[in-house]
């Protein structure tokens, strides 16, 4: 139950199980110096009612050239629900409805025992790796694009959706909802009744979420990495590079809810979606780094960069919020958020103990995240609210 004293509401006990058998085999086939193939099979089966499935998987790796190598992969996967996930039993946590003018109200989500199905996808990817010597040192760049299509994806209803349709897509929480709404059932409101044209988005008291085989998702990007080594002498190593993604693509397919469209199709990427799958989608993140080892010192620079976003809700919207003193357009769109970080180490040895003394300036440049309609004021998934800091440690080996 609940009480003056509890937040998210007490969970009551209970105990479930689940015996899943698998059967999984790999062969690896050199078919030539420069061409390697593997091929996989495993057989799953969850019982009743998910059932069993087969699902194969084959990739390649061909030395093209001395510097010029590609690879790629190609399979199925396959992911039965848990067992909490089908069991006659229900979880309460917190949302910040929209439709509640962003007040924290109760979501309630149920297993569902009758109809959850196993979720599958299909995944690919091909690539490409590049090594060359450059004077001392080396160079390696890869590139790899990858593809996962997602049937029948294990996820819970919208909350947040279902709340907006029945609350007439209102942000301000002050508005009246539709009482006569398909979806009205699914909320419990102040006094336990909905009267229309009285009771209000803030009303809402609770929303009924349930687990269920959502629409299908469609995810691709590119990934890249960047190596660069170059001993300067003898004694000192200079390395330097990097890591980055692309998303390109990641839509979903119109939700429904008891045959009602409670979330029309989209696309994630460049979206802050709050408040629904699959939160902030960046279309770019990247990390750099340079190194610098001398025996006994190494100096380690990094930088972290992320794309900003635009806040989903204010598609179309405009303004997008208010507040007592007026429409504002704070968070709308959070700025992209960039962080540099140093690190120093040092090899010591003493009386038979070997340590390492360690030093670093995280955030040195005090960059502060990204702006956002949220309760912090700030999208977590985009910087982080520490600002500059300072850690100094020592390992110790003996």
């Amino acid at each position: 139950g609940v009480g003056s004293f509890i937040f998210l509401g007490g969970s009551r006990p209970f105990a479930v199980s689940q015996s899943v058998y698998a059967v999984f085999g790999e062969v690896r086939l050199p078919i030539l110096d420069t061409l390697e193939v593997q091929a996989a099979l495993r057989y799953e089966d969850y019982g009743d009612p998910v059932g069993s499935t087969i699902n194969p998987k084959g990739s390649f790796r061909f030395e093209a050239t001395d510097f010029l190598t590609l690879r790629g992969s190609v399979g199925t996967t396959f992911r039965g629900p848990i067992p909490s996930q089908v069991a006659p039993i229900s979880v309460t946590a917190l949302e910040g409805f929209t439709a509640a003018g962003g007040n924290f109200k109760s979501l309630d989500i149920f297993g569902n025992p009758n109809d959850l199905g196993p979720e599958t996808a299909f995944t690919y990817n091909i690539g490409a790796i590049f090594n060359a010597p450059v004077g001392r040192g080396d160079v390696t760049f890869s590139v790899d694009y990858w593809s996962i299509d997602l049937e029948d994806r294990i996820t819970t209803t919208p909350g947040n959706a279902i709340a907006s349709l029945v609350g007439n897509g209102q942000t301000s929480g002050n508005d009246p909802v539709n009482c006569s709404s398909p979806l009205a059932g699914l909320i419990t409101f102040s006094g336990n009744q909905c009267v229309q044209g009285t009771t209000t988005g803030i009303d809402i008291s609770r929303v009924r979420t349930d687990f269920v085989n959502g629409p299908d998702v469609k995810v691709a990007g590119l990934d890249f990495a960047l190596t660069v080594d170059v001993p300067l002498s003898d004694r000192i190593d200079l390395t330097f590079g990097g890591n980055a993604v692309w998303n390109l693509d990641y839509s979903f397919d119109p939700f429904e809810v008891q045959g009602v469209v409670v979330q029309e199709a989209y696309d994630a990427v460049g979206l802050g979606n709050y408040f629904r799958d699959p939160n902030t989608v960046p279309e770019i993140r990247a990390n750099g780094f340079v190194n610098v080892a001398f025996e006994p010192v190494n100096i380690r620079y990094t930088a972290t960069y992320i794309d900003g976003v635009e806040d989903d809700r204010c598609i179309d919207r405009d303004p997008c919020f208010s507040t007592s003193a007026g429409p504002t357009d704070f968070g709308v769109v959070s700025g992209s958020y960039t962080q540099h970080d140093i690190a120093l180490t040092l090899d010591v040895a003493f009386a038979g103990v070997e340590a390492q003394l360690q030093a670093a300036i995280e955030n040195f440049t005090d960059s502060e995240p990204a702006d956002a309609q949220l309760p912090l004021g700030y999208n977590p998934f985009i910087g982080n609210a520490i600002g500059r800091n300072y850690r100094f440690g020592i390992r110790t080996r003996f």
